[in-house]
């Protein structure tokens, strides 16, 4: 009995002392990743006068893209901090000299990363996709009301290849507008026009219909700056496509998608890549024989035959290796990373422990030191993983789980010296 309340007060010691140091690196790694998207997100917000609630709400809505990466950050920090403040004040050498385990110590830290395994992948797989929904229904909403969202008072804006300069925007009316086009063609347009009105036309591809009262058009030959011409119309209309502009920090991306959306895509375009693939096989084996045929007929008489079986090798050389299909390798990426992130967790967890059997002079600081460390380090896999899923012909699942696989190396490596160092 005296023993089990022993262990339940060393665990829920641990417990506390980790959540402690969790909740100082969550807010550390928060104010990374968040603030200054979050600022740049609230000031093109704010400067269209949207009220404080409605900009608050966008915010938090905008959150859980970032979380998925604070939480596997924030659980390493947090473990790594504790132990080594344990280590530094000879805590966990008290412990040892009254029959206390290190398994006893570190099990209640294992616990809590499982929980926040779980808790990011909750994140990443329900609430990010749900606050994504959400969110572009919202800024929906917003530029519906207010068409100009993205044309700034009193200065330049570009949307696609048109360039507008204008002076005051009220509500939908636009004043003083100077458009031109920007796409390098052989013809140089541009239209003045003192009035303008914006109006929403497609609110899922924002895309919008801008009316000019009054335009002078002018056009010139590009090639030629003495060829021009000149036309005045009572009205124009143009329509301005506005998705690029969008000031969002969600989209539809596949990492905004859930696991069972991305499933389903997965499977579809499977079978688009397997036809692709079939089509390749057979391509290549019609050149084959082509190529084989062309070699006979070389063996008889030679110039024309050699220079056509030529090409043709050349062409078996290009088709050396199959089609992949590239929103396959790209899903298929996303669904693994959900589960790798989480994991993420509980293996940087892992990599911690090691700081608890050493002798460390600033335990705290140099937890939270070796931390940024292998967090940097493992964003940086992370990113290699991604950038390399379309540079390989087969699925990018162990890719993507790289950065995991190769912290928990780490770990068993460091638990074995240090064991093996005794």
């Amino acid at each position: 009995m005296v023993l089990r309340r022993g262990s339940n007060i060393l665990n829920r010691f641990i417990s506390k002392e980790f959540l402690i140091n969790f909740l100082v690196a969550f807010t550390f790694f928060f104010l990374i990743f968040f603030v200054n998207s979050i600022l740049l997100l609230v000031q093109r917000i704010l400067l269209k006068n949207i009220d404080f609630k409605t900009m608050l709400v966008m915010v938090l809505l905008s959150m859980p893209q970032f979380l998925i990466y604070t939480f596997p950050f924030a659980t390493l920090t947090g473990a790594s901090m504790v132990l080594g403040d344990l280590s530094s004040n000879n805590e966990l050498l008290a412990l040892k000299s009254s029959g206390v385990s290190e398994k006893k110590v570190f099990l209640p830290i294992i616990i809590w990363s499982i929980i926040f395994s779980l808790i990011t992948f909750f994140v990443s797989d329900y609430l990010l996709p749900w606050t994504n929904i959400i969110y572009r229904e919202r800024l929906t909403l917003l530029m519906r009301e207010m068409p100009t969202f993205e044309i700034e008072a009193n200065g330049t804006n570009t949307v696609g290849n048109i360039v507008i300069a204008n002076k005051e925007v009220e509500d939908a009316l636009i004043h003083e507008i100077v458009m031109t086009n920007n796409d390098r063609t052989s013809e140089n347009k541009t239209v003045v026009s003192k009035l303008g009105k914006v109006e929403m036309m497609d609110s899922a591809r924002f895309i919008y219909r801008f009316t000019l009262e009054d335009p002078e058009i002018l056009i010139t030959d590009s090639s030629d700056i003495n060829t021009n011409l000149l036309a005045n119309a009572e009205n124009a209309t143009f329509y301005l496509d506005f998705s690029d502009q969008v000031p969002s920090l969600t989209n539809t991306d596949p990492v905004n998608l859930s696991s069972s959306v991305l499933r389903e895509n997965i499977k579809s375009r499977q079978v688009r890549e397997d036809e692709d693939r079939r089509a390749f096989y057979h391509q290549r084996e019609e050149l084959g024989l082509s190529y084989s045929s062309l070699l006979k007929e070389r063996m008889v008489d030679g110039t024309e035959a050699m220079e056509e079986s030529i090409g043709i090798n050349q062409e078996l050389m290009r088709l050396d290796e199959p089609p992949i299909d590239f929103y396959a390798q790209y899903y298929k990426a996303e669904l693994t990373k959900k589960y790798s992130l989480s994991l993420a967790c509980f293996f940087l967890t892992l990599v911690a422990l090691p700081l608890g059997t050493l002798k460390l002079k600033y335990g705290k600081l140099t937890g939270f030191a070796v931390s940024l460390i292998i967090a940097v380090a493992y964003w940086y896999m992370m990113f290699f993983a991604q950038l390399e899923i379309f540079n390989i012909k087969s699925p990018p699942y162990l890719l993507i789980f790289l950065p995991d696989i190769a912290v928990a190396l780490i770990a068993v490596f460091f638990k074995l010296t240090i064991r093996g160092g005794r």
